[in-house]
């Protein structure tokens, strides 16, 4: 016995009233509250030249500049979308956000005063005394 040929209009998929079983769409996580291509790692900023042309422009000197514009070539502009290079802003935002590792703390670098009976021979950074002060230290 042959099976039902199929009617107009039907593909011969499944019936249905037997759905098939739905996949639920794919869970992304929120973008951080200060994601921005600022803050990001795949970011390349703009030459300092062009920042300082633009803060001047808004303190009122000079002629009117564009806001500086860095490079990013991972920019995702949908989740799950295809990747995109190109120019964008420090405050612009995408879904390939990656957060620049926080810089480290920079340690022994208080500030040091030397005396020389009682007048003050040198001050400053710690690490940045002029040599005559850290040869007695080496023993040299």
């Amino acid at each position: 016995m042959k099976a039902p040929r199929p009617g107009i209009g039907d593909n011969g998929g499944p019936p249905l009233d037997d759905p098939a079983p739905q996949t639920p769409p794919p869970a992304y996580a929120p973008r951080p509250y200060d994601a921005a291509c600022g803050r990001c790692l795949h970011w390349k900023p703009p030459t300092a030249r062009e920042e300082s042309d633009y803060r001047a422009w808004q303190g009122g000197y000079g002629r009117r500049v564009k806001e500086p514009s860095g490079y990013c070539n991972h920019i995702r502009h949908r989740p799950g979308g295809p990747v995109a290079s190109g120019g964008t802003m420090g405050r612009s935002f995408c879904y390939n956000f990656e957060r620049k590792p926080d810089p480290e703390p920079e340690r022994g670098r208080g500030f040091v005063t030397i005396w020389q009976g009682d007048k003050i021979a040198w001050q400053g950074r710690e690490g940045e005394e002029p040599a005559e002060f850290r040869q007695g230290e080496l023993d040299l």
